[in-house]
């Protein structure tokens, strides 16, 4: 191993020690009690009023109302922190669950879990980005609000405020409350219900042009900047798929204008071929050829757009110009249409996937010999090295296509890989009582770091086709059971966090952004590729195991 190799593993097994003692801080350091009731008053994402009360008596704040929604936060338990500077403060708080206490001068401030999460406090106070990680409170935002609040400066209120981490337990009066479905409660209704949302939530955000609302901050309900073919291609597949399943007027309307969008302004000449993306960009992404296949070939499939099969028969012979000898695929063209040898996380198995497709949609026996050579090389010569069989990446794509192919070109090896890589996340999946959030079905690194819900998502897509193919191969309950019950711990978790209106009062239009999935618990940007995996792996589950 090079020594930067060795020092990078010795930052991360340091990182982990960290994190590790700030769990365990967390855990034992807070002393229950029976603490102030904050009563705050909220309107068009934005906290208007503020009063410390006896009791959730809404005469005691009607004054502050305008026309606002009342929450209440009661602290249930305490516990002091040194200073407000460093990692020691940073990961001193359970994100979405411990606010501060700041006192200076006689006067005290709350920052509340409430206004952290409005503000997106959580998760920015340390990152790590070579391993794309970010944990703890933000410490400068906690100064600045509660600088605010006591009427001094933030250097001030760091130099001579006393901090007090608390935790809160919300009440807010009328909402609706959070869903309790688990892997014991959930019913295929659930899962329905839970897709039909996610796919009318990207359709409200389809422009008339086929553009979707990217980014979307859910507390304010602003777009952010930023657009991606890939994930267009990928949500444009995920709203066909829903159109062909919930019969939403809505949702077609919608999968056509984005299928559109893709045909009318993204499809571009490269060379002899066709590409996916912005001619003055530069080279062309073969992730974009790929999703924009299985758009079209789920498109063709269900019959939602006639000419969608002239679409997968062009794009498909992008696919195949890319595919080297050995089955790997370049990842890049150029504006001539040759292909660049590099290769991206994702592209190979999105192009495996999307030739199988395009193979069902054509008949072209082409396009099935070259995803079997991608699958084989996916699963063979990409994994040998040292320690591959208790290593693996992000396969969702690969175990998909596996899946796809199993009943035109079965491959036995393909399916102990991904057999076993859902067997590796089992041991990753975390279960109730293993940290302070929601963690009954997530993928976890520890108790401290907020469980993301999309990688959740995406082992879904790839548990089912796998667990498809196993049933398929007749395989014994013993292998098939397992992986069931983690789809179902898995599947609850994302019908539990989807946003259905339990944060109405933090937001400026629960409305608009209603059915969507965050990031995280404490992540409220909504990407489009967050709805489309969850959604995605709901309309497989209810395939799979919806008559079950």
């Amino acid at each position: 191993m090079s020594l930067r190799g060795l020092l990078q593993l010795l930052a991360f097994y340091t990182f982990i020690l960290v994190i590790g003692g700030a769990a365990i801080r967390q855990t034992v350091s807070l002393r229950p009690i029976r603490g102030a009731l904050i009563a705050s008053v909220y309107k068009g994402g934005e906290r208007v009023g503020r009063r410390v009360v006896a009791s959730e008596d809404p005469a005691l704040v009607s004054d502050l109302y305008e026309g606002g929604m009342l929450a209440y936060e009661q602290i249930v338990a305490e516990s002091p922190v040194a200073s407000a500077w460093g990692p020691a403060f940073a990961l001193s708080f359970v994100s979405g669950k411990d606010g501060v206490k700041v006192t200076l001068g006689g006067k005290t401030a709350y920052v509340t879990p409430d206004e952290l999460l409005l503000r997106q406090g959580y998760d920015h106070g340390l990152s790590i980005d070579s391993m794309s990680l970010s944990v703890g409170v933000d410490a400068g935002l906690v100064l600045a609000l509660a600088s605010l609040e006591l009427g001094v400066l933030p250097s001030e209120v760091a130099g001579r405020a006393t901090f007090t981490r608390i935790r809160t337990e919300r009440h807010v009066p009328g909402s609706l409350p959070p869903s309790l479905a688990t892997a014991e409660s959930l019913t295929a209704n659930d899962v329905q219900r839970s897709a039909r949302q996610a796919a009318l939530h990207l359709a409200r955000g389809v422009s008339p042009e086929g553009r979707f609302r990217y980014l979307i901050d859910a507390g304010s309900n602003k777009t952010l900047l930023g657009y991606d073919w890939p994930r267009h291609a990928g949500a444009t597949y995920f709203l066909v798929q829903a159109a062909h399943t919930t019969d939403s007027a809505e949702v077609k309307s919608a999968a056509r204008r984005a299928l559109s969008q893709l045909r009318d302004h993204a499809l571009q000449r490269c060379g002899d071929h066709v590409c996916i993306g912005d001619a003055d960009a530069g080279d062309f992404e073969l992730g974009s050829v790929a999703l924009a296949t299985v758009a079209f070939a789920e498109a063709a499939r269900t019959g939602l757009a006639s000419d969608a099969g002239t679409q997968v028969r062009a794009l498909a012979e992008t696919l195949l110009s890319q595919q080297r000898p050995d089955g790997e695929f370049m990842h890049q063209l150029t504006l001539e249409g040759a292909g660049v040898n590099v290769q991206f996380l994702y592209f190979s198995g999105e192009a495996t996937l999307a030739l199988s497709r395009a193979h069902l949609v054509t008949g072209d026996t082409r396009y099935l010999a070259a995803a079997s050579r991608g699958l084989a090389h996916l699963v063979g010569p990409a994994w040998h090295f040292f320690g591959d069989r208790y290593y693996f990446g992000e396969e969702h794509w690969t175990c998909q296509a596996m899946g796809d192919l199993w009943d035109r070109a079965p491959d036995r090896g393909a399916l102990d890989f991904c057999e076993r890589w859902q067997a590796f996340g089992r041991v990753l999946q975390m279960r109730e009582g293993d940290s302070s959030y929601d963690s009954d079905g997530a993928i976890g690194v520890g108790p401290v770091v907020t469980p993301r819900l999309t990688p959740v998502a995406s082992r879904c897509e790839a548990g089912v086709a796998t667990l498809e193919a196993l049933r398929k191969d007749h395989a014994p309950a013993a292998r098939t059971a397992p992986l069931a019950a983690q789809l179902r711990r898995a599947m609850a978790l994302l019908v539990r966090q989807q946003l259905h209106g339990q944060y109405t009062h933090l937001m400026a239009d629960p409305d608009a952004v209603s059915g969507a999935f965050p990031g995280s618990e404490v992540d409220w940007q909504l990407r489009i590729d967050y709805a489309q995996h969850a959604g995605s792996a709901m309309v497989r589950w209810l395939e799979v195991e919806g008559p079950r």
